[in-house]
C-alpha cells in the first residue's frame, strides 16, 4: 500500500517498469532486450532500454554467468528425472497388446510375482486382466488375475521387451530405445523367412507337400534355425491310460487297416515336452547335469500344492495326418516347460551350457501323445470315432531326455540317455 500511494500524480507505467526491473535486479533475474526497426520514437527508447540493460548485465556479469550455469546443470538434472520416470507402465503394456489388431496375443508372455511360487511367466492370453480382483479369492480359481505391479517383465517369441528391473522398453520405446514393438516383430519374422518355413516342430508330425502348414510361430529364435535330433518328455506310465489308449488305438487299426500307415507302441508313449539339438556327448553330459541341477526345482514345481495331474480326454489331427490324444490345457504343465527354456536361456547367457539349443518348438504348446500317422486326411473317417473319450490320466513322476532315431522299418526310435526322477 505504501509504494502506490507513491505512484499518485505520476506516470503509473513509467513507475511500475522501473519498479519492476530493480525487482528483477534483487532477485538475480536477467532481462531481454527486444530489438524492433518501426519509428524513429522506438529506436530511441529501445536504446534507452538496451544501455540501462547492458549496464545491469554488466554489473551482474559474475552472477549472471554463474546462476545461467547452476540453472543449466539443474535443467539437465531435471531433464534427466523426466526421462528415467516416463518409462510406460506394465498397464500401459497390457492395454496396447488389447487394442492394437496387429498385435498376436498368442506371441506375447507375462512374467509375475507369485506371493507362494516366486517368479512366474504364462501366456498373456491366460490372464483376465479386466476382472475385479475383490471378485477373486481363491488362488486355484481358474480365473489367472494379479496386481499389475507383481509384472515384472514382457515377451514376444521368447524375448523380452519390457523389463521393469532394466527399464527396458521396447514395446513403445519410451526409455530412449528407438525400438519399438513393431521392430521387433519384424526382426522375428526375417528370421524365421531365413529358415525353412516347412519344418514341423514335432518330432510326431509327418510332412506332406500337399498339406498347407500356417506359417510358425516358434518359441525361440533358433527353434527355427535347427533341426531338433532330442527331445525332453513325460514318460505315460498309468496303466488305466495305457490300457485305453492301446484298445482305442487297436480298435482303429481293426477297423480301418489301410488308413495309417504307423503307430506308436505302448511301450514308448510320451508327451513331448520339448524338443533340442545337442551335438557332442560333452554337450549330453551339459545338458545332464543341468537338468541335474533343476531336479529340486523342478519336483516342486510338479508337486507343490499338490501334484500336476495332467487329464486326456479327447481326440485331434495335426492338419488331418497325425492322430493324437490332447491332453487337457494345464497351466502348471506350460509353466514347467517355460521353466525350463528359462533355465537353459540363463546358462547359456552364463556361457555354462555351450551348442545346446531349443529347436522346433512352436510357440503355441498343444501337449499331446501320439496315437497314429495317417496315410491319408483323417476327416474321411466317420465323425463318431473322433467324439470325446476320456482316456485317463498321468502323475508327472519323471523327465526322459531321449534321442529322436528311426529304425530298420522306418519307425521312429527313441533312445533314453537320461532320466530325472522327481518322485
Amino acid at each position: 500500500q505504501s509504494y502506490c500511494e507513491t505512484l499518485l500524480n505520476k506516470p503509473m507505467i513509467l513507475s511500475i517498469y522501473s519498479r519492476l526491473l530493480q525487482w528483477f535486479d534483487e532477485n538475480n533475474i536477467q532481462t531481454v532486450t527486444i530489438h524492433s526497426n518501426t519509428t524513429t520514437n522506438n529506436n530511441n527508447n529501445q536504446a534507452n532500454s538496451t544501455s540501462s540493460s547492458t549496464q545491469r548485465s554488466r554489473k551482474n556479469s559474475k552472477t549472471n554467468f554463474s546462476l545461467e550455469t547452476v540453472n543449466n546443470y539443474s535443467n539437465e538434472q531435471e531433464t534427466e528425472y523426466l526421462k528415467r520416470s516416463s518409462m510406460k507402465t506394465a498397464e500401459d503394456v497390457i492395454s496396447r497388446v488389447e487394442w492394437d489388431g496387429l498385435l498376436d496375443k498368442r506371441l506375447f508372455r507375462v512374467g509375475y510375482v507369485d506371493r507362494f511360487l516366486g517368479m512366474q511367466e504364462k501366456s498373456f492370453d491366460d490372464f483376465d486382466f479386466k476382472v475385479d480382483l475383490s471378485t477373486v479369492s481363491d488362488r486355484h480359481s481358474s480365473i489367472l488375475a494379479i496386481p499389475k505391479h507383481r509384472i515384472q517383465y514382457f515377451k514376444y517369441n521368447n524375448e523380452i521387451i519390457w523389463d521393469k528391473e532394466t527399464r527396458t522398453d521396447l514395446m513403445f520405446g519410451s526409455t530412449g530405445n528407438k525400438q519399438t514393438i513393431y521392430d521387433v516383430i519384424e526382426r522375428h519374422k526375417n528370421s524365421m523367412e531365413s529358415t525353412d518355413p516347412s519344418r514341423t516342430p514335432d518330432t510326431d508330425i509327418v510332412e506332406k507337400p500337399n498339406v498347407t502348414i500356417p506359417p510358425p510361430h516358434y518359441l525361440t529364435i533358433t527353434d527355427g534355425a535347427y533341426k531338433p535330433n532330442y527331445f525332453l518328455s513325460i514318460p505315460m506310465t498309468d496303466p488305466i491310460l495305457i490300457s485305453n489308449y492301446s484298445n482305442y488305438q487297436e480298435h482303429l487299426l481293426s477297423s480301418y487297416p489301410s488308413m495309417f500307415s504307423s503307430h506308436t507302441s505302448t511301450s514308448n508313449l510320451h508327451l513331448t515336452l520339448l524338443t533340442l539339438h545337442i551335438e557332442t556327448t560333452s554337450q549330453i553330459e551339459q545338458c545332464i547335469k543341468l537338468f541335474n541341477s533343476l531336479r529340486d526345482e523342478i519336483r516342486y514345481h510338479c508337486s507343490y500344492p499338490d501334484p500336476i495331474n495332467l487329464e486326456f480326454n479327447d481326440v485331434n489331427t495335426f492338419h488331418d495326418k497325425v492322430l493324437y490324444v490332447k491332453c487337457k490345457k494345464n497351466l502348471r504343465l506350460e509353466n514347467l516347460r517355460t521353466l525350463i527354456v528359462q533355465r537353459l536361456t540363463e546358462e547359456q547367457q552364463k556361457q555354462t551350457v555351450h551348442g545346446i539349443f531349443c529347436a522346433g518348438n512352436y510357440y503355441e504348446f498343444v501337449a499331446h501323445i501320439t496315437l497314429l500317422k495317417c496315410k491319408r486326411k483323417y476327416s474321411s473317417i466317420q465323425q463318431d470315432e473322433t467324439k470325446e473319450f476320456n482316456f485317463g490320466k498321468q502323475i508327472i513322476d519323471c523327465l526322459r531326455l531321449c534321442s529322436i532315431g528311426k529304425n530298420e522299418n522306418d519307425d521312429q526310435k527313441n533312445n533314453c540317455v537320461f532320466q530325472l526322477d522327481l518322485s
